[in-house]
């Protein structure tokens, strides 16, 4: 079965992409031309459960089997970042879905206990009320519990704008959860549960992109575990390598760059 494909039209914004595949360190990778995706398109062994949804403001891969994104990848700078007002209504199934596809919805996590998490942050698209509202589809949420979204989580989120917006840096995110529990939201077997979160955080200046990644660029990954109890846990205390990563999720990230620097990087 070939990967799923999707081109979305978001109101007055649409991201036109190619997803002719590629060849890259032996490896062919499907091609999606995306600033959000520029240092690789992540892939695993399986194809079948990634159902790319390409927006002007994030690329995810969506799992049909796990109502759940395997992982969202957005670009961020300080031109993202705006005086839009956060968006206040319930938070919006994606609609855009193939028909037949479960839709999950807001009320799905009402009294769960876990939050609606937000992999791309509201804030980080203010730029325009669309690239808000973008952020509240629930392909962009997973549950977290409180302790995990409002607090640890968040501090690296505060940390991403401080690079943006005090020191002028392009940063290249890819996030999304890892699951080794069939644990579900209220054990209704709908929603997924991540045992932990991930985030992986490439640093560059402003206006650097593929062809600047060295064995010297800053790369930041993280995974938090999604419990209660750590609310006032630094990010830092979470820092592991970009390998690590790859083993839980078995997702290869970084493709793009060149063997012999990714091996430094994701090791590091």
């Amino acid at each position: 079965m070939r990967t799923l494909i999707t081109f979305l039209l978001f109101f007055a914004f649409a991201c036109h992409s190619s997803t002719e595949p590629i060849k890259n360190n032996n490896i062919t990778l499907p091609k999606i031309n995306s600033i959000h995706t520029a240092l690789g398109v992540p892939t695993d062994n399986d194809s079948t459960d990634d159902y790319y949804i390409i927006r002007y403001q994030y690329v995810i891969s969506y799992n049909h089997n796990k109502n759940s994104c395997n992982w969202v990848a957005w670009n961020l700078n300080a031109d993202w970042y705006g005086d839009v007002e956060r968006y206040s209504g319930n938070f919006k199934k994606d609609t855009t879905l193939p028909t037949g596809w479960y839709q999950v919805k807001h009320e799905d996590y009402t009294n769960s206990g876990y939050d609606r998490g937000h992999m791309v942050r509201s804030e980080e698209r203010t730029k325009t009320v669309t690239d808000n509202l973008s952020t509240f589809f629930m392909t962009n949420i997973l549950p977290q519990r409180p302790d995990l979204n409002r607090g640890v989580w968040l501090d690296l989120e505060y940390y991403c704008e401080d690079l943006c917006k005090k020191q002028n840096k392009e940063l290249y995110i890819v996030a999304g959860g890892i699951f080794h529990s069939d644990s579900t939201l209220m054990g209704k077997g709908i929603v997924p549960v991540p045992d932990s979160c991930f985030k992986i955080i490439v640093v560059m200046n402003r206006g650097q992109g593929l062809k600047d990644v060295t064995t010297s660029t800053e790369v930041i990954a993280v995974v938090m575990p999604n419990i209660d109890g750590i609310s006032k846990d630094k990010w830092s205390k979470y820092k592991t390598t970009i390998r690590r990563i790859e083993s839980s999720t078995g997702y290869d990230f970084l493709n793009s760059v060149s063997k012999e620097v990714q091996n430094i990087l994701e090791n590091r």
